[in-house]
């Protein structure tokens, strides 16, 4: 069985387009963006259509409209939300390998803190659950398998946590290793992922040692991203 094709409309692909010219440089912070009406003009389509492609790129923190005034480019390094996360990854279509690395940095300290918190908090329920996705890392065939079954080890941790914010930076990131799982896929590679971290953190989770968890997870997600400059240095 397939899911459903779900067409996209022509404001989102508007709105993709803008969106890219933005992230790419095209217009920078500050700058007032063409008229609705010369848009509509470039794309071919209606004013209404122009605006609700503006709409959609406003919801993401990169332009403000004004009434009477002209849709002006925002200082979105600053003022954007984590929704904007999955589209600079890959500015240009292209994952960005400078940016995927400042989130594999910012991975070390979240996964510290989230296993941290989750042997604080732990619960049998979520200890299973832990050991369930330990158990499928070690029977792994492929890495696009670990890679899976990896993200699932961090989402059981993150949940035994209760951290509401926390879930929500958990998803900001799923978003991006969904759209961009080759850059991450060679960190699996079997023969190079070591789950001696992963081991060491389930085992103090299970013994509700804070600081054991929290160191280990730390090695597990500083052994990433120095797996990840090695591959990108090639």
């Amino acid at each position: 069985m397939f899911d459903p094709v779900h067409k996209t409309s022509i404001a989102d692909q508007i709105a993709e387009k803008i969106r890219s010219a933005i992230l790419g440089g095209r217009w920078t912070p500050g700058q007032s963006l063409p008229s609705e009406r010369d848009l509509a003009e470039q794309f071919a389509v209606n004013r209404s259509t122009v605006r609700e492609a503006l709409h959609r790129v406003e919801s993401l923190g990169l332009v403000e409209m004004k009434h009477g005034e002209s849709t002006r480019v925002r200082d979105f390094l600053v003022e954007a939300g984590l929704e904007l996360l999955p589209y600079l990854i890959a500015p240009k279509g292209t994952p960005d390998p400078a940016m995927i690395g400042d989130l594999l940095e910012l991975r070390v300290m979240l996964l510290s803190w989230t296993a941290g918190r989750a042997a604080a908090l732990a619960t049998e329920p979520g200890i299973a659950r832990l050991e369930a996705a330990l158990a499928g890392l070690r029977a792994a065939k492929t890495a696009e398998e670990a890679q899976q079954l990896d993200f699932a080890f961090f989402e059981g941790m993150v949940e035994m946590t209760g951290n509401k914010v926390l879930g929500l930076l958990s998803n900001a990131v799923r978003s991006v290793y969904l759209q961009n799982r080759q850059m991450f896929v060679a960190m699996y590679t079997p023969g190079l992922f070591d789950l001696t971290a992963h081991e060491a953190a389930v085992a103090a989770i299970r013994d509700r040692d804070e600081a054991a968890a929290s160191q280990a997870m730390a090695r597990s997600a500083s052994a990433a991203l120095g797996l990840f400059r090695e591959v990108m240095r090639g």
